[in-house]
């Protein structure tokens, strides 16, 4: 069994990680609207339902936090209707939406187990559902001013040999990584457009993740990108380039990447 991990874009930071014999779908099933990122077409969410293609394994799903571009509890309730799953990782139900608690109650009465993080900045938790695989959550809260009161988990999962975190709206604030995160191996680091183009951002990717390769999700389509995101990005990958730290766009003109554990 190869150690190599493929990355496969489903909408916005929505992403399946296939490795290690086990499928993981992070922050993957979202139809709202009212925001200019993609929403999880009604296709993929067949597709997941009845395990075609890429969705043949969808073992664990993943959510770092209760946005509607993130997480659509009912989603997940539809989902569970049709196929069984082997855990789900959720924000604490505390802060979230009657939905999200109306999930837990059926995970709950069914039997699936699902650890509720949710955590306060700074805060790490650690589960190991089976071999091979361990998820640490790493509290922070969402950047932007108006989502401040809003706690988003980092989720570093570990499959096999791999450690891919993924950050999700985290605010660039080195004090929330610094105590879980520091001198921990990551393979590959995942920000958003503007974690990656802001100064402080790059000093946390620099100097706390310090992963051996980064991936910038969450970029919205051409045709809705009414912040400029492709723009940043590019002006930001040109500035902050380093040739030992590869650096790669998961976008609809690019939906996949394979992280591999460096050649010894």
């Amino acid at each position: 069994m190869t150690d190599c991990i493929d990355i496969d874009l489903v909408a916005n930071a929505g992403v399946l990680v296939r490795g290690n014999g086990l499928g993981l779908l992070v922050d993957g099933m979202h139809d709202q609207d009212g925001h200019p990122f993609d929403r999880v077409g009604a296709g993929d969410m067949a597709r997941m339902g009845r395990g075609e293609g890429i969705f043949a394994r969808l073992d664990y799903l993943l959510f770092t936090h209760e946005h509607p571009d993130h997480f659509t509890p009912e989603l997940v309730l539809d989902h569970l209707e049709r196929r069984p799953v082997k855990g789900v990782f959720l924000p604490d139900a505390a802060h979230g939406s009657p939905d999200l608690e109306r999930l837990i109650g059926v995970l709950e009465r069914r039997s699936v187990p699902y650890w509720t993080m949710g955590l306060n900045p700074g805060q790490a938790r650690t589960v190991t559902p089976e071999p091979g695989l361990t998820v640490t959550a790493v509290g922070t809260r969402h950047m932007g001013k108006q989502f401040q009161e809003v706690r988003n988990d980092c989720l570093l999962v570990t499959l096999g040999t791999m450690r891919l975190l993924f950050t999700g709206d985290a605010d660039h604030v080195a004090a929330y990584y610094e105590e879980p995160l520091r001198d921990v191996p990551i393979d590959a680091a995942f920000v958003n457009p503007i974690f990656y183009h802001n100064p402080n951002g790059q000093a946390i990717i620099d100097d706390i993740f310090r992963p051996l390769e980064v991936v910038i999700y969450h970029m919205p389509s051409e045709a809705r990108d009414p912040f400029h995101l492709a723009f940043t990005v590019k002006r930001a990958m040109q500035k902050y380039a380093r040739p030992d730290m590869p650096v790669h766009v998961l976008a609809a003109a690019s939906p996949h990447v394979s992280l591999c554990p460096p050649m010894e």
